[in-house]
C-alpha cells in the first residue's frame, strides 16, 4: 500500500484512538453532594456526586467556593466560629439552579487539639426530593403541619424564614422541627435532609 493510498484511508490506525470528549454533566437532581474539608475550607474528600459539582463548574475542585462572595464570606466566618453542634444552612443559585448547602463539624471532630475538619452536605432543589418527602412524612407519621415545616427547611430557610413564609411564630417552627427530628430519629436538619434526599435508594 502507498503513502497516498494510507492517507486517504478511513479507517484509523489500530493503535490511534479518538480523543473522547469529556462531558461536564451536573450530578442528577436528587443526588446529594458530599464534600469533606480541613479547617481551611480545603477539599480533603468528595464523592462521584461532589466530583460531578466540581467538573459543572459550580464548586470549586479545591478550596471549598461558590461564585457568590457573599455566600463564602458567610461561610468562612462560620467556620472560624463553629462550635460541635454548630450547622449552617444556606441556599445557593447558580446558572438556574438552586442548591441547598449544609455545613457542620465533622463528627470525629471532639478533639479541641486536632485541627477543625468539617463535612458540607449540598444538594440541588428538585421536584424529586418533594416526592420522597411525602414517602419520609407517610412512614415516619409527620403531620400536615410538621411536613410544611420540613419542606421550607429543605429548600435551605431557616426557622424565621419558615415561619414568616409559613405564618406562624418562630417557636412553632422550632417545636415542629423537634418533633420531625424524634419522629425520623435523626438528630440535625443536614442529617434529617439526607435521610429525605435517601429515600427509597
Amino acid at each position: 500500500m502507498s503513502i497516498a493510498e494510507t492517507c486517504s484511508s478511513s479507517t484509523p490506525h489500530p493503535a490511534y484512538r479518538m480523543p473522547q470528549r469529556q462531558e461536564r454533566a451536573a450530578p442528577a437532581a436528587d443526588a446529594i453532594c458530599v464534600f469533606t474539608l480541613d479547617a481551611e475550607l480545603r477539599v480533603e474528600r468528595m464523592n462521584a456526586a461532589a466530583l460531578a459539582l466540581t467538573r459543572a463548574g459550580v464548586i470549586s475542585a479545591l478550596r471549598f467556593a461558590t461564585r457568590d462572595r457573599e455566600l463564602n464570606g458567610r461561610l468562612q466566618r462560620w467556620a472560624r466560629l463553629a462550635t460541635p453542634e454548630a450547622e449552617l444552612r444556606l441556599s445557593y443559585r447558580d446558572a438556574g439552579s438552586s442548591f441547598t448547602l449544609a455545613i457542620s463539624l465533622a463528627e470525629d471532630c471532639n478533639d479541641a487539639a486536632e485541627p477543625a475538619r468539617f463535612v458540607v452536605v449540598m444538594q440541588e432543589q428538585a421536584g424529586a426530593i418533594d416526592r420522597k418527602l411525602a414517602h419520609v412524612a407517610r412512614d415516619h407519621g409527620l403531620t400536615t403541619a410538621e411536613t410544611r415545616v420540613a419542606e421550607r427547611l429543605l429548600l435551605g430557610e431557616n426557622t424565621i424564614q419558615a415561619a414568616h413564609k409559613l405564618g406562624v411564630a418562630p417557636t412553632t417552627v422550632r417545636t415542629h422541627l423537634q418533633r420531625i427530628l424524634a419522629k425520623t430519629d435523626t438528630h440535625r436538619q443536614s442529617e434529617f435532609a439526607c435521610l429525605v434526599a435517601r429515600y427509597g435508594n
